[in-house]
């Protein structure tokens, strides 16, 4: 929009000042040029974002994979309807054979969205401490959570007080590994935290598969992947 209106402005001055000083050449129709000379620009615009998000983006199948032999996974998510807003958060271990080890979902009631992904991975960091798990890969699809847990927060941000929590499980005597994921890859804990919203307030420790994530994790033992646009 900026370059058009320098265009538009520029073109306006070149015909004023031919005016003034008899540079008088014919324009058929001044409105209609500036018409296309518009249509031309907004197409050239189009064309070069289209061809830099092709370049700089490319498709990948995503989806879950199960931890090296002798670990375990934790895979946790939270969600908020509103920011704050009603809040759930779930989790799942995961051996590496993608078997069912432990999960929980939980109602927090009302916070914000990136409370209830603390929450979640707060609890889901106790249950896999209380199963005596030593070697722990967990994901997250939230990109500022894991940049909490990897780098740490200032002592005054409002999250503090949880992100410490978390620290104080991982800087047990176990190996926790955190990585950032895209959500295709964390489909099991998104499912976990919906189903939250349906059960009453608080923690619920989940010994066995729910039914209505019974198909999720099927999927991600057999592998299935989804496609995704993903920076290169």
């Amino acid at each position: 929009m900026l370059l058009i209106n320098y265009l538009h402005t520029w073109w306006g001055w070149k015909w004023r000042c031919g005016n003034l000083f008899g540079d008088n050449r014919l324009w058929r129709d001044r409105v209609k040029f500036i018409q296309n000379l518009t249509t031309e620009v907004v197409q050239a615009g189009k064309v070069s974002r289209e061809q830099r998000g092709i370049a700089g983006r490319v498709e990948r199948l995503i989806g879950w994979s199960a931890p090296q032999m002798g670990w375990f996974k934790l895979n946790t998510d939270g969600a908020s309807r509103g920011n704050p807003g009603l809040a759930a958060a779930g989790g799942v271990l995961r051996n590496e054979e993608g078997e069912w080890c432990g999960g929980f979902a939980l109602n927090i009631g009302r916070c914000s969205a990136p409370l209830a992904e603390l929450w979640g991975v707060y609890y889901g960091l106790y249950i896999a401490w209380e199963k005596r798990v030593t070697r722990l890969e967990l994901e997250v699809d939230s990109e500022m959570v894991a940049g909490f847990l990897k780098q740490g927060i200032g002592e005054t941000h409002p999250l503090s007080f949880l992100v410490r929590l978390c620290h104080g499980f991982i800087s047990k005597d176990w190996i926790v590994r955190i990585s950032h994921v895209y959500r295709e890859a964390n489909r099991l804990a998104d499912g976990l935290a919906n189903y939250a919203f349906t059960l009453p307030l608080g923690f619920h420790a989940l010994s066995t598969v729910p039914m209505v994530v019974d198909s999720i994790i099927r999927e991600d033992v057999a592998g299935f992947s989804y496609p995704r646009l993903v920076a290169l």
